[in-house]
């Protein structure tokens, strides 16, 4: 005899099952995507376990059923009502179409199917009960429209892979993923799920996505989301992503993404998403990603993997840029700093006079602005007392105080040096809104007042580095990022980051600084960065060199990006720094009028915003 010989029918059915039913989870998956095939309105999906594991899976819909000939057929491996030729593999637009989910269920476990088709003339259902890919029996049954798959004693014949299973914990874990993530990707069904006939959650089936999200993770979570919407040659991205600052995670635990409703995980998708938000997102943290992928069906293979979690796009690249530019257009729309609502016909001239006054003071003067005379040191004491003077004698009582002048003067410096680089800045960025200033909280952050009445945080160094970030990144491009010294700087640099400068030269001279060698381990500055003379400091340049050597990154351009955030961070306003009115209002307006005003460079936010319903529910006003 020979030693090669063909499977027999319950073996097949076997292995099939080790592929596409790994756990409880795998169960309740394919179940719930075929209600969704099958055209349901609602899904309700009820789970019952002991203290060793998930013992019954119930799923019920509402959907075409089936008739009581193709009830017994479409326990048959890949017998399937999806595709009927290989050129429907081309297009398929459904969740399931192999046809084996069923097979591979009911040969490790105890499974009822009852369903009776939508229409159909007997009043009559269909129920068949399977054990063990066995079939035990097929009656007829009373039952309303729709289907009922009850699954019992997973893995009852096949106790190796039975004692693999976690605990009941994780296990429905893995099943409340699965099911948030298919009620997510299709909003117009209604979602049940119940628990030891307890419901965990409820979706609606209104469509809106916000609704399916709130209803998941909660309306509070669903308002700090900001809507992506982009329809490109190439693909279409809808869905909801993280306000910069809100709801980052150190791991991708809330990314939800899909391609033509079919739920996948795409490393390059999320890398797309993380790359829109660029600086946005603090090192080594994941936003919140709810969205839509909208392709030509014959552009996405979703037979390459057993359990259909991951596809193959035939244009991944061209896909990638789509989603990156969508997200990044997203969360470049201001939803804080507005722009402000046309003036009066009547205070007209009396802007463009202010206007013209403001240009009067020269650029390059130096000197403090002149500070109004004290006021009476009791707080309120004068009706006429500004919104500010009256926030302020609370907020910096200490501000009252001499300040240091030489640092007073360094953060004119710093001030008007991103001022005078802003003004240079072609096409100007339309006018914005710039909250009202009220005060100065520990020396370090900003408090204001915009236009919706919302109170705002601003972090003062968090938020000077993003303007001095964005116009290094200018001059850069312009290249313009250099000013000569008229004497240039000698450094002594150790032999480890000498052997690092000729790599590093180049990414220096980029940001501004020119640096050539001197003689054994020192080196001539010959020209530093043209947004601050702070960064001419014979320390500051020792740091950053210091970070640049450091980098183990090999791509040039993110070693720029990464000595650029080092050089923007060096020459700006730091915390605890006491600042005039004037000082903060300016500060504020570049603030403002940057593309990315709510995060720093390193993705920290800038500004912490409180609506009127945030600050009702700290006050227990809800």
């Amino acid at each position: 005899m020979g030693r090669i010989h063909v499977l027999d029918e319950e073996t097949i059915n076997h292995i099939a099952a080790g592929e596409v039913v790994e756990r409880a989870a795998s169960v309740v998956k394919e179940l719930v995507e075929n209600a969704v095939d099958a055209k349901a309105a609602k899904i309700i999906i009820d789970l019952s376990a002991d203290t060793t594991s998930v013992k019954r899976i119930a799923v019920t819909d509402d959907g075409i059923g089936v008739s009581a000939e193709d009830a017994v057929l479409a326990f048959r491996q890949h017998a399937t009502s999806k595709i009927s030729a290989p050129d429907d593999l081309a297009g398929i637009v459904t969740l399931g179409f192999r046809g084996e989910a069923l097979a591979s269920i009911a040969a490790v476990s105890k499974v009822t199917f009852t369903s009776k088709e939508r229409g159909a003339d007997t009043p009559e259902a269909v129920q068949v009960v399977i054990h063990g890919g066995e079939l035990i029996r097929q009656t007829a049954v009373g039952a309303p429209e729709g289907t009922t798959i009850v699954v019992e004693d997973l893995f009852y014949n096949t106790p190796a892979r039975r004692k693999f299973q976690r605990s009941v914990s994780t296990e429905l874990s893995h099943i409340y993923d699965i099911v948030e993530r298919i009620a997510l990707a299709h909003r117009e069904v209604s979602f049940v799920l119940l628990y030891q006939g307890k419901e965990r959650f409820r979706t609606y089936g209104t469509g809106a996505y916000q609704d399916a999200i709130a209803a998941v993770f909660g309306a509070a979570f669903a308002k700090d989301l900001t809507a992506v919407d982009a329809d490109g040659r190439i693909a279409k991205v809808s869905g909801w992503i993280s306000k910069p600052g809100c709801n980052m995670r150190p791991t991708p635990t809330r990314f939800y993404l899909s391609i033509n409703g079919r739920q996948v995980s795409s490393k390059s998708l999320q890398w797309a998403v993380r790359e829109g938000y660029g600086t946005l997102l603090p090192k080594g943290m994941y936003p919140a990603a709810f969205l839509d992928i909208t392709l030509d069906p014959r552009e996405v293979d979703v037979n390459v993997h057993p359990t259909k979690r991951e596809v193959r796009l035939s244009r991944e690249r061209d896909v990638v840029s789509a989603l990156r530019d969508a997200v990044y257009t997203a969360l470049h729309d201001d939803t804080v700093f507005e722009a402000p609502a046309a003036p009066a016909p009547e205070t007209q001239q009396k802007l463009v006079f202010e206007e013209k006054q403001s240009r009067i003071e020269p650029e390059k003067s130096y000197a403090l602005p002149k500070e109004e005379p004290k006021k009476a040191d009791a707080p309120f004491a004068s009706p006429k007392q500004s919104l500010y003077e009256k926030v302020a004698s609370y907020l910096s009582p200490a501000s009252a105080a001499e300040p240091d002048r030489a640092a007073a003067r360094q953060t004119e410096i710093q001030l008007r040096r991103t001022e005078g680089l802003r003004k240079e800045a072609e096409p100007a960025k339309p006018a914005v809104e710039v909250p009202e200033v009220l005060g100065q909280i520990a020396e370090t952050y900003i408090a204001c007042r915009n236009a919706k009445g919302e109170l705002l945080i601003i972090d003062q160094h968090a938020a000077h580095e993003r303007v001095m970030y964005d116009q290094l990144l200018r001059k850069i491009a312009e290249k313009k990022a250099s000013q000569e010294l008229l004497t240039p700087i000698t450094l002594s640099l150790s032999r480890a980051e000498s052997a690092s400068m000729p790599e590093l030269s180049e990414i220096l001279s980029q940001a501004g600084y020119v640096i050539e060698p001197f003689g054994q381990d020192v080196w001539a500055v010959r020209s530093v960065p043209v947004i601050s003379s702070t960064l001419g400091d014979v320390k500051v340049i020792h740091e950053i060199i210091a970070e640049a050597a450091g980098i183990t990154e090999k791509n040039p351009e993110r070693v720029l990006d990464r000595v650029v955030k080092t050089v923007a961070c060096r020459a700006v306003v730091k915390g605890n720094t006491p600042l005039t009115k004037n000082q903060m209002e300016r500060l504020v307006r570049q603030l403002a009028e940057t593309d990315s005003p709510y995060t720093c460079p390193h993705g920290r936010p800038t500004t912490l915003v409180l609506s009127k319903d945030k600050l009702a529910a700290m006050f227990l006003r809800t």
